[in-house]
């Protein structure tokens, strides 16, 4: 797949969020499959800054340059550049930033067609105020255009795709009118998408792109851990500071508090827990900020269940050892077999609905935000360690667990059964 870009400096060297627009919108064509990049520029400083550039959130997508004169772009000089073995091309702003949506369904479209919104959210107005309206919308700054409908016509690119759009030789993709669901997170987001901010929108951008990282369908605890990373990240962004990095520094820090579980330093060992609550979010949402995720970070749910269940462990043989909770690996056994249960069930919801539990219903919701999660346990014991009653806490944290996992059991067989009997059936 290929693309090309329009990019002029200053506009697109702006940084955001800790990287600049040329290398968002590139790293974001990476992430929608785009594997060529040609860059049309009057800016031979852009051309140095991307060409030396070095990251390895774009290593798959390889960075072509074209010059052209100063002043607005125009369909003639897309067609000297066009690639010969292109009919199609998606051609976008490159000082402008994209919801990565918004590029993989214009890349699937088999017509020319422009992306505009009818209905900008008003807190983003400041932001688009600059950019041309139609009779179908604000024209975005991307579109999917052909050979064919490039070269049968002479304008200003801008003029000409607001003209299509008036005419109706270019079908408008209306960010308004679509239904916007992450998958990813678990929520409905609207696709974003705005130019290059001047400063004094710097702020109002950020919150919008970490607002676009925070996962939906949360319990208590990370309802209020959500606004302490959100400003944690905002100052990590602009550091050298990689999502890996804080993966590692989180598992080291979450091992510390196994080995005060163990030896009975339980006020610290709360205190570290409590602390990794907010460190654990960290690295997925820098990653999906900065647009840094890999197959590494995929390893950080395997650390989570490894560390979080240390901590039981390492509990129960502090509970156990000392003689406050004779039982403590009974109830450890308990809590370790409704947790699987409960990881079970929430996992065949997923593959077979697309959603998450707490997605379902209003009473899964409510599961959701109060049931049993490490967050929820560590707050449970949190409060038995400070009225200087962790045995009474541990065994409320297993059975806490245990009603859980029965509220998810039923809701998973259900949503298999009803899965399985939508499914199409083979004719005989």
């Amino acid at each position: 797949m290929e693309c090309l870009v329009i990019a002029d400096h200053p506009a697109a060297s702006v940084e955001l969020c800790g990287i600049s627009m040329m290398e968002r919108s590139l790293r974001t064509l990476q992430a929608c499959g785009f594997t060529r990049a040609l860059i049309l520029t009057d800016s031979e400083e852009l051309m140095s800054e991307t060409r030396h550039a070095s990251s390895s959130h774009w290593t798959k997508i390889a960075r072509n340059f074209a010059a052209r004169r100063t002043g607005p772009v125009t369909l003639e000089q897309l067609v000297a550049v066009w690639p010969d073995d292109r009919r199609d091309l998606l051609v976008l702003r490159g000082d402008s930033v994209f919801d990565a949506r918004l590029l993989r369904l214009l890349r699937t479209q088999n017509s020319p067609v422009a992306l505009v919104d009818s209905g900008v959210p008003a807190k983003l107005l400041p932001l688009v105020s600059s950019l041309p309206m139609t009779n179908r919308g604000r024209f975005c700054g991307a579109a999917l255009l052909s050979r064919d409908w490039v070269s049968g016509r002479s304008a200003p690119l801008e003029e000409a795709l607001c003209a299509g759009l008036e005419d109706e030789s270019l079908l408008a993709f209306d960010v308004a009118t679509h239904f916007w669901y992450s998958a990813e997170l678990h929520r409905d987001l609207r696709a974003y998408w705005f130019p290059s901010p001047c400063p004094v929108h710097n702020k109002l951008v950020e919150n919008v792109i970490l607002n676009a990282a925070q996962k939906g369908t949360l319990d208590i605890p990370a309802l209020v851990h959500a606004p302490i990373e959100n400003f944690i990240v905002g100052k990590l962004c602009k550091t050298a500071v990689t999502p890996n990095q804080l993966t590692i520094f989180c598992n080291i820090i979450a091992g510390g508090a196994t080995i005060l579980f163990a030896t009975g330093h339980l006020g610290w060992a709360i205190a570290v827990a409590l602390g990794v609550g907010v460190l654990d979010g960290l690295d997925g949402k820098l990653a999906r900020v900065k647009l840094e995720t890999s197959k590494a970070g995929q390893l950080e749910h395997f650390f989570d269940v490894l560390f979080e269940n240390s901590w039981w462990i390492a509990l129960a043989f502090y509970l156990h050892s000392t003689g406050k909770l004779p039982g403590a690996y009974h109830y450890l056994l308990l809590l370790l077999s409704a947790e699987a249960l409960a990881k079970l069930a929430r996992s065949s919801i997923l593959r077979s609905s697309g959603k998450s539990v707490g997605e379902l219903s209003r009473f899964d919701r409510i599961v959701r935000l109060i049931g049993a999660r490490r967050n929820v346990h560590v707050w449970i014991l949190a409060v038995g360690i400070v009225l200087r009653n962790p045995a009474v806490a541990f065994v409320l944290v297993a059975w806490w667990e245990t009603i859980t996992a029965a509220a998810h059991l039923p809701r998973a067989a259900w949503t298999l059964w009803v899965g399985r009997s939508n499914a199409p059936r083979k004719g005989r």
